[in-house]
Order: structure tokens, then sequence, then C-alpha cells
């Protein structure tokens, strides 16, 4: 072979190396796409599982199936008489004009009534004003979007100007991504259905609005340790049981959440139910703890002070009894904070208890806080206690000071001992004796109507 010809023969090996590497570099570039829009898509999942947006959820798969298919138009259409509040029909489009009308969608009818996916390779353009505009679409792909049971939800369809722009990845895709949207909207669904059962039970469980006592300031602060659920295992009640007597309870259920809130509206409710006046504070609690001690409800306990109460003249009486409650302390005239010491046993975890009674009068001025060990046993970084300590710190530093603010300003004090937030479910109560009689057919100038917050 002469030197002429063995150069041409290299060039021509050169020429294809050159193909070949820029076949690789185009086939390189496709990958890299092809990669990208993968990554888009994972990311679009991602996000999709956590919105609680019906409409926003279909968005997101629209424009998921839009990119991954390279089509023209991506569009939902819901079914009729589905029983879910789904959202109204939505397109994604790419190089058009405007999105289809509804019945520019093919085979509607037999997704919706058959259930099954359907592909149309080369539908005909027609002499129509959108085929014109090159709005109609040639390719179709659609899947019915099921509920879990099997019943039709609505359909994905995708659509394409170029004929035979589908194949079976794309309808397998189609198909995926409608399970996907079926799932979906019967999770949020179902979501929003417990929500609203588990909102209105909570309405019932929540710290109920405080009424209003002549001769008396009463005020109370309650906040769960889990805001989310909105209640706890902390409680409080304040209820009239006879003429001119009140009786009111502070308890606290062992456990936080929605567990130790079922026991919660046991407790309060059962109080309620039993309390009279004829029912001294002891004789209420063996009762209450009779009846949890029959429900045993998983081994959970409560503790609770309750007392009656009864404005007379300038004074109000009160008397006590406690289940294995912390136990109040009483602001007295100079200043001078002192814990009443009432002993009990917690309720439900023995048949048969014996429950002291204590008896105390509070002078205009006076005043006594209740509260659940959510404020004693609140820790700050370095895991030291508020405590008692702590307590009457707040109770002695604002001499004067009305029921309301003096609820308020234990409440944020065990809030930025802890930096913030409570760890544990906080319930306090605060009763006081105005300075001042009040007149005839009046409330006073401290009687407040106080409610959870």
């Amino acid at each position: 072979m002469t030197r002429a010809a063995d150069g041409f023969s290299g060039e021509m090996a050169d020429e294809r190396l050159r193909e070949q590497l820029e076949a690789a570099e185009v086939a390189l570039d496709q990958l890299r796409g092809e990669r990208g829009r993968l990554f888009e898509a994972l990311l679009w999942l991602c996000a999709s599982a956590l919105r609680l947006d019906l409409a926003q959820v279909v968005r997101d798969v629209t424009g998921m199936v839009l990119s991954l298919t390279g089509a023209n138009v991506a569009t939902w259409v819901p079914a009729d008489g589905t029983g879910i509040d789904l959202p109204h029909m939505s397109s994604e489009e790419r190089g058009l004009a405007k999105g289809p009308a509804l019945d520019d969608l093919p085979y509607l009818t037999e997704i919706l009534w058959r259930g099954e996916p359907v592909q149309v390779d080369d539908a005909p353009t027609g002499s129509t004003e959108e085929g014109q505009r090159g709005n109609h679409m040639r390719s179709w792909v659609g899947a019915p979007v099921k509920a879990r049971y099997g019943d039709v939800l609505g359909a994905l369809f995708v659509g394409d100007h170029r004929p035979s722009a589908f194949g079976r990845e794309e309808l397998e895709l189609v198909q995926a991504l409608a399970s996907y949207l079926g799932a979906r909207f019967e999770t949020l669904a179902l979501f929003r259905e417990r929500a609203q059962v588990a909102g209105a039970l909570q309405q019932t469980l929540l710290p109920p609005p405080l009424p209003e006592i002549p001769g008396l300031e009463v005020a109370a602060r309650y906040r769960p340790a889990k805001a989310a659920a909105r209640v706890g295992g902390d409680f409080y009640d304040l209820f009239e049981v006879g003429e001119g007597a009140w009786g009111f309870i502070v308890g606290d259920v062992s456990g936080v959440g929605p567990e130790a809130a079922a026991l919660t509206g046991v407790a309060r409710y059962g109080a309620r139910a039993v309390a009279s006046a004829e029912h001294s504070p002891s004789d209420l609690l063996q009762q209450l703890n009779d009846t949890l001690v029959r429900l045993r409800l998983r081994e959970k306990f409560c503790t609770a002070l309750y007392a009656h109460l009864r404005p007379e003249g300038r004074v109000v009486k009160v008397v006590m009894a406690n289940g294995g409650h912390p136990y109040p302390f009483v602001l007295r005239q100079g200043n001078q904070v002192e814990e009443v010491e009432v002993p009990g046993t917690l309720l439900g975890a023995f048949e048969q208890l014996n429950f002291e009674e204590r008896e105390l009068t509070l002078a205009p001025g006076e005043l006594m806080v209740c509260y659940t060990d959510g404020v004693t046993e609140a820790r700050d970084d370095e895991g030291r206690l508020f405590g008692t300590e702590g307590l009457v710190r707040v109770l002695g530093s604002g001499p004067g000071a009305t029921a309301r603010e003096v609820a308020r300003s234990i409440e944020l004090a065990v809030l930025d001992h802890e930096g913030g937030g409570a760890r544990d479910d906080i319930a306090l109560m605060v009763l006081r004796n105005p300075e001042q009689p009040e007149a005839e057919g009046t409330t006073g100038r401290g009687a407040w109507t106080a409610g959870k917050g």
C-alpha cells in the first residue's frame, strides 16, 4: 500500500473517530438531560408528598408528567359523584397557545366508565380552528385515577401534536402517576376527615370559659406541651355546685398528648357529674377515684385538687381535698406567700383512699394559686427546675396584681425559664378576693371571664 493510500486510510479512521466522539458527546448530553429531568421529578415527588393542598398536588403531577414525557399538554379531569372534594380540571401546557377544552380529550367517557387506560397514536386532525392553530393533539395517553378500592376519581391525560409520540414507557409512567395521584387524594381526604373529627373531639376537651363569680376574681392559663394537639393531660374547671357555692378542680393525667387528653375528659366531666354542695371535696375525689379504678385505662393515673369555695361578705371560704396533686400557694396580706399542705394520694391506683380536707379563708386582697407540675418541674437548658421557689418569686413580685395579671406572669416566667417552649403540659388557676367590696347588683371591679388563653 502506498503512502498516499496509508494517509487516506488514516484520515478516514480519524474522521470515524471524530464522528464517534461527537455521537458519544450527543449521547452524553442526552443522558445528562434525562438525569436532570429525573432529578427534577424526584424533587417534585418529594415536595408533593408533603403537601396538604389537593390542587397543588395536581399541579405537581401534571407538571411532572409533562416534563418526563416531553408532551405538549398534561391534564387532570375529575369524575362526578366521588364523594371527595376534588380539584377542578387542571392543565399544564408547553408550546401551545392554550390548553385543550374538555371536549378535546378523547375517550374520556370510556376511561371514567371502564376505568381502563387508553392510548391514541394518530387522531385525525380534522379542519377545526384548533387544528389550524396547531393545538390539535394527534397522540394521547390517558389513565384512570382510582381510589384504593377501585372507584374512579378522575383521569390523567398527556397529549402531543405529533402522531405516535408515546410508547410503552410513557403509558406506564402516566399509569404510575395516576396511581400516585389517587393515593394522595384518598390519603388527604382521610386526613381531612380525621382532622375534622379530632377537632370536634378537641373542642369537648379544651378548658371551658370560666364563669363570673360575684365577689371573686378568677383567671386561668393552659398550655399543652404538644401545641399541635391543642389538648393534653392537664386540666382545670370551675362550676356552680349550689346556691352561692362553687367547685373548682385542677388536675394532671399521667403522660401527654391525645392519650392523656382522653383521660382528662373522663376526669373533668366525671367531677362535674358528681359534684354538688352535698358532696364534700373528699367525697368527690373518692367517687372520681372509683371511676378511674373501674376504667383501668392502661394504668393511667391522675392527680387532682378539688375545692368548694363560697364568697361570704368580705371573705372567701375555701374547703379543699387533694388527690396527690402539688400543694397550692396563698398570697396573704403583707405580701406573705405560704404553701397550703393538703396531703392525699393520686387517683386511679388504689380502690380505697382516705382524703383529708383543709379549710382556709381569703381576706380582701389575698389570692390562691393552684397549678400542675408542668409549672414547678419546668427545666432550663442546664436542667435546673423552676420549682416552688420560682413560683414564690413571681407571687411576691407583684403585690396588688389582679388574678389575670398573676396567672399571665406565672406562665411567662415558666416559658422564659424553659427558653420559650413548654416541655410538659401547663395548667394553673388563680382565685383572688378583690380588695374593694363590690356594690350590690354588680360583679365587682375584678370580675373576669377567662378562657383557655
